[in-house]
């Protein structure tokens, strides 16, 4: 089943289509979850190609009327030199 996204522009220069695609990526790994104010939150790690942007995306998973599980992004950034090292390790 694919997740999409709920449609959400953030403020840090991050497109919708990049959110989906950073959590698509192959090689995207979550590196931590928090709960928050009542519900987890995911922390991930993941690579556009398109754009060559490396991001890290704050999460949570909402389900639809029709039970499809949807990401709902909470903050998109590009990752910092450090979250980059991290991402590369296998």
């Amino acid at each position: 089943m694919r997740k999409k996204v709920i449609g959400k522009n953030l403020s840090h220069g991050v497109q919708d289509w990049e959110i989906e695609a950073a959590c698509e990526d192959a090689q995207a790994r979550v590196i931590d979850y928090q709960w928050v104010r009542g519900e987890w939150r995911s922390i991930l790690l993941g690579r556009v190609r398109a754009s060559g942007k490396y991001l890290r995306v704050v999460y949570t998973l909402r389900h639809s009327a029709d039970c499809n599980e949807l990401i709902r992004p909470i903050s998109a950034v590009e990752m910092t030199p450090s979250e980059r090292r991290r991402y590369r390790r296998k």
